[in-house]
């Protein structure tokens, strides 16, 4: 049998047993509509431009290892925080500025609709959601409540003020079903209105739950428009943005964009700025390093006032006017820097530097004839008019001073217009001896989130007195802090005092994008109450869990470790062993039990659930 009979044996074989296997039916025509289909495209016609590659939806989280035990203890005098979240959102930073804020800490602590049992989970600290049972009518299918938005938040003011942790969680906050729809920086927004929709529901919360809403309205040719926010989203824009701006000018940008004086344009002011205003500023460019924007320590809201519009037109037109005469005195200096030759159109080159290379041309042959040339060469052969070239070197030089000083004139001129812009943006933004001039409504920067693993914020903390004779002394005073976690870090644990001035120089250079949170007068003016009997049992039975987890941790190992760790061939065993749930827990060590740690025991809430038919995304303008 020759080479191809046999490969034709073969393949003949294969056909064979292929036709003898059963393989299942196969549909034929055209599949149900309603069917998933991949393949060529079965239209006569289709427009390949219409198709493009796209990608899934990650879901991956960053994971955030916690240290040992010991090293998650709160040092005295320290305020405790939030780590931050796997989703990279920054919410726990958030949350913490605000248990800072007298008012918003009351809001949030909700002190008069108290539980009377807020649950127990080990884990709770970590991210791990309390299940809670609610009341609910009979009959109704119910599995978790946006009322708990309003627990959540109880619980996580009571764990600020009293834990013995260095810091806590918001992933089971951050996990309800109100708030998963939301991704980043949103999920700050969703918590607010899923908790103010909550609250209003209390009459005790009438006032508190518009605590952080700013109305506003836009006039446009007569066309009156009504907008509502939770925080307010402002971008650095950097086409049109200043040298030296400041937050005031960034929110004219977005309230007033492209004024021109004209008739037409819109008129946007405030009815009403919240207590607790939050402000996310990023900028246009995301690969740039910082914001490039001043951030005020004190803000004042009058500019941005119904009542102020008249004086904000006049500065808006002045500001207009000074930025055209800044673009011509640009476009004049332009035209005096840069020389377009006829025959090369669209290059251009500096005037400075080509009077200086033809003065450098004239003066270098001069000083090549006094060496080179002779006196009887000269006689001889006609040679360079040696006197013409110097006066003409002379003569670029006093031309290219006189370029020079007229760029520098521009220069200064346009500094001069500077400094006048930055005088009219200044209307009502810091007091001053004339009374309409001075404005009255001020807010206080009380923290700043900046890159996601770090927060600073502005907490009342035990003054550090030098005065020996008053070391019994508890007055607080206001402190800014620095507090941040970096999983990657040999101590991912940091909290330290800084100046002031280190945290605006952070909000404005850290990242790309930041949440500034300021605070009202009214608001920094409200009284601090303490925690009612039941939070304070909640955290005193976290902080009992921690202490038996630190007593755990300390305690001596078993005799078998103690073994295992002289003999390398059972150390490797001891410790799969170790981490083994089925372990029993070491000798000496407290187990971790309910009747042991004297849990209370379980009640209902006293919340009544919200009615099934609302809907969240009513309060979402």
């Amino acid at each position: 049998m020759t080479l191809a009979e046999q490969e034709d044996a073969d393949l003949q074989k294969a056909m064979d047993l292929s036709k003898s296997q059963l393989l299942p039916a196969q549909d034929s025509g055209t599949t149900a509509a309603d069917k998933p289909y991949f393949g060529p495209v079965r239209h006569e016609y289709h427009d390949t431009k219409s198709w493009v590659m796209t990608t899934s939806k990650s879901t991956a989280k960053e994971i955030i290892l916690n240290p040992e035990p010991k090293d998650r203890r709160r040092p005295t005098g320290t305020p405790a925080f939030f780590q931050p979240s796997p989703a990279s959102h920054r919410l726990p930073g958030v949350m913490k500025i605000l248990h800072a804020i007298p008012a918003a800490r009351e809001a949030l602590l909700g002190l008069d609709r108290v539980s009377s049992d807020y649950g127990f989970q080990s884990e709770w600290w970590d991210g791990a959601p309390i299940e809670a049972p609610l009341i609910v009518d009979a009959g109704e299918a119910h599995t978790m409540s946006d009322t708990d938005v309003i627990c959540e938040s109880q619980r996580l003011m009571a764990f600020l003020d009293n834990t013995e942790r260095a810091y806590g969680s918001t992933e089971a906050l951050s996990t309800f079903p109100s708030l998963r729809v939301y991704e980043g920086d949103s999920t700050i927004k969703g918590f607010l209105y899923t908790w103010s929709g909550d609250a209003a529901y209390y009459e005790s919360a009438a006032g508190l739950c518009e605590l952080f809403k700013s109305t506003g309205t836009k006039v446009i040719q007569g066309d009156i428009q009504c907008e509502e926010t939770v925080m307010l989203d402002l971008e650095v824009n950097e086409i049109f943005s200043e040298p030296g701006q400041t937050l005031y000018d960034v929110m004219d940008a977005l309230l007033w964009p492209g004024w021109d004086g004209t008739e037409h344009e819109q008129q946007t002011f405030f009815d009403n700025v919240a207590d607790v205003l939050l402000l996310r500023v990023a900028r246009g460019d995301n690969a740039a390093k910082g914001l490039d924007m001043k951030v005020p320590p004190v803000w004042y809201s009058d500019r941005y006032r119904q009542s102020a519009q008249p004086r904000v037109q006049e500065m808006l037109a002045a500001k207009t006017a000074v930025k055209r005469e800044i673009d011509e005195l640009e476009a004049r200096k332009q035209k005096a820097a840069e020389f377009s030759p006829s025959n090369q159109q669209g290059k251009s080159m500096a005037v400075n530097r080509l009077l200086e290379v033809a003065r450098q041309h004239f003066e270098k042959s001069v000083a090549y004839g006094d060496v080179k040339q002779t006196q009887e060469e000269a006689m001889v052969h006609e040679g360079p008019d040696l006197k013409a070239y110097g006066k003409v070197a002379e003569e670029l030089k006093v031309l290219s001073d006189r370029v020079a000083g007229k760029l520098q004139m521009f220069e200064e001129s346009k500094k001069l217009a500077r400094e006048k812009l930055g005088e009219l943006s200044k209307l009502l933004t810091e007091p001053s001896d004339v009374p309409d001039n001075s404005p009255q409504d001020r807010y206080t920067l009380r923290g700043v989130c900046a890159a996601p693993h770090t927060v600073y914020v502005q907490e009342r903390t035990k003054s550090d007195s030098d005065d020996l004779l008053d070391l019994g002394s508890s007055e607080e005073e206001w402190q800014w802090w620095k507090l941040s976690y970096e999983a990657s870090a040999a101590q991912p644990i940091s909290c330290s005092k800084v100046r002031e001035i280190e945290v605006l120089k952070a909000a404005r250079d850290e990242a790309p994008s930041a949440i500034l949170v300021y605070a009202s007068d009214r608001a920094m003016a409200v009284q601090k109450r303490e925690l009612p009997p039941s939070l304070q049992r909640f955290v005193q039975t976290d902080n009992r869990a921690f202490a038996a987890e630190l007593a755990a941790s300390r305690s001596p190992p078993p005799p078998q470790q103690q073994l295992a760790t002289n003999n390398p061939y059972l150390q490797s065993a001891t410790e799969e062993e170790e981490e083994s749930p089925f372990h029993p827990a070491p000798s000496g060590a407290s187990p971790r039990t309910e009747e042991d740690l004297n849990l209370p025991s379980y009640e209902q809430h006293a919340f009544p659930a919200p009615p099934r038919d609302r809907s969240y995304d009513d309060f979402i303008p």
